[in-house]
């Protein structure tokens, strides 16, 4: 049972309406999930939220469904349920196979890709305890080709999965049911301008 109540679109500020539109409709989910919904009581809230995720993990140098892959493995480390759930369905939108993801949920150091893997590993031990980085942690990084923008841009991811795992945890809300079906028997959309999707398996 949540802790918190959501707040349905019907009955939501106009403020908040406006950032459960672009929340839903950006983010290419066919309505308004309980991750900012719940966050509806408070505008402010709600809008520092999708900020966040539009700023962090949408946007950047490094390609959405890598930055999903690094949501998955730390919110599965965390055993957070919902942000597990949301994040393995957002994947399945932008083309990850289930073979990576079943990868990612089992055993990151399972994951072929070297450079994801270090990047994953990385962020979940940064998720973990962000103290316990050491400089060949970062050496690694670099070694593999990372930028310095884009070892900030896995720290920033690192810290915005947890802050949307404490939000998720915290209330105890429900997943969707949207996220069974989404990625699902469904034609790829068109790649976005400016989005990278995983075409083969990583």
């Amino acid at each position: 049972m949540p802790h918190v109540s959501i707040v349905p679109m019907i009955k939501a500020s106009p403020k908040v309406q406006d950032v459960y539109h672009e929340f839903y409709s950006q983010m290419d989910f066919p309505s308004p999930p309980n991750f900012i919904m719940t966050q509806g009581h408070s505008p402010t809230v709600a809008r520092g939220t999708w900020d966040l995720v539009r700023r962090v993990l949408v946007e950047g140098e490094i390609a959405r469904w890598k930055k999903e892959i690094i949501f998955i493995a730390i919110s599965n480390d965390r055993g957070c349920r919902y942000c597990t759930a949301a994040h393995i369905a957002c994947c399945r939108a932008l083309g990850v196979e289930s073979k990576t993801l079943e990868q990612v949920v089992n055993d990151i150091n399972s994951i072929p890709d070297v450079k994801l893997r270090g990047m994953t590993g990385f962020a979940v031990k940064c998720a973990r305890n962000p103290q316990s980085l050491t400089k060949a942690d970062f050496a690694a990084l670099r070694k593999c080709g990372h930028a310095e923008s884009e070892i900030v841009e896995i720290i920033a991811m690192s810290a915005f999965a947890v802050y949307a795992n404490i939000i998720a945890d915290a209330t105890r809300m429900d997943p969707d049911e949207m996220f069974d079906s989404i990625g699902k028997d469904q034609p790829k959309k068109p790649v976005r301008k400016g989005q990278r999707r995983a075409q083969v398996q990583v």
